[in-house]
């Protein structure tokens, strides 16, 4: 039996780290013993040496893992908007797109002209943010231009928290995220964060049957709610 394959890009503008996200993908996955490094030119997609000096992809490239018995074709697209022709060759044959963007920088012009484009393809769409560990960062910052400059319905899944590790460590980070309000039966325990009541009471929006249940006080099984992020975004009603 063959596996399923899905075809996915990653696309962003200049410096917001597509290489490096697609080396820890390929690495968090078994396909490599060691993540590359941009800055020290060992990166698996950046092969020409041009790439390789400069620290900038100049041409899409393609690798491959499996995932949860998936097999994945990654297809690492440049940012630099001189070679927007090779993302724009790439796009019609991906299953979905990861779009990068710096929690400092934000949105950016070739940001907006990527997102539009995925748009106007129907192509379903993640945004990662990046660059989280950098002074400056903002990530409500950039999902206020997410909402302003893009028009995206977007909806955060994770919500970083700093705190200290220790008195000699510095800051580390945790996460909220949509799995983490959920008893042991697998039903939302509600008051647990305001993040996962958030994203609840948008996925419910797009579900009459599971917006019914909400109005009506009923508790809502986490593996709805997932059936219903994943087709949203799928037909391209979320990001």
């Amino acid at each position: 039996m063959k596996k399923p394959i899905r075809n996915i890009g990653i696309v962003a503008h200049v410096d917001a780290g597509k290489t490096t996200l697609t080396e820890q993908m390929l690495f968090a996955s078994g396909a490599l013993r060691k993540a590359g490094s941009v800055d020290k030119g060992t990166s698996v997609t950046d092969s020409l040496s041009v790439e390789r000096e400069r620290g900038i992809s100049v041409r899409l490239a393609t690798t491959s893992f499996t995932w949860k018995k998936i097999h994945i074709n990654l297809i690492d697209t440049p940012g630099h908007v001189d070679f927007c022709a090779e993302v724009e060759r790439s796009l019609r044959a991906l299953d979905s797109v990861i779009l990068v963007v710096s929690a400092v920088e934000g949105v950016q012009g070739h940001t907006i002209t990527l997102f539009k484009a995925l748009q106007s393809l129907n192509i379903p769409t993640l945004i990662f943010i990046n660059k989280m560990d950098r002074l400056g960062a903002n990530v409500a910052k950039v999902m206020r231009e997410f909402h302003h400059e893009l028009g995206a319905n977007c909806l955060l899944l994770q919500n970083p928290l700093l705190k200290p590790c220790s008195d000699t460590d510095s800051d580390g980070a945790s996460t909220i995220t949509l799995g983490s309000g959920w008893s042991e039966n697998n039903y939302l325990q509600f008051g647990t964060d305001p993040l996962i009541e958030g994203i609840c009471e948008t996925l419910v929006e797009h579900d009459d049957g599971l917006l019914q249940r909400y109005l009506d006080g009923e508790t809502l099984n986490f593996s709805e709610l997932n059936s219903v992020l994943a087709k949203s975004t799928a037909e391209c009603r979320l990001v």
